[in-house]
């Protein structure tokens, strides 16, 4: 699969916020971007993964409860 572009409107703010960032770590906007973009893909796959885990209700949970409850 070959890369593909992608145009990302940034506010000013962003823009020179991400472009110190990427100054900082060595690396280039596009490899910051790239790298965002992956753990966003991530946190969010995982977290859609686990509802629908346990939308399915399969499995018996515990319940655990406070003294005095």
């Amino acid at each position: 699969m070959s890369d593909q572009n992608l145009v990302l409107t940034l506010t000013p703010d962003v823009r020179e916020r991400l472009e110190g960032i990427a100054a900082q770590l060595g690396r280039t906007v596009e490899e910051c971007v790239q790298l965002a973009l992956a753990e966003f893909i991530e946190n969010w796959d995982d977290y859609m993964r686990t509802v629908a885990e346990l939308e399915k209700g399969d499995e018996e949970r515990p319940v655990l409860r406070a003294v005095n409850d």
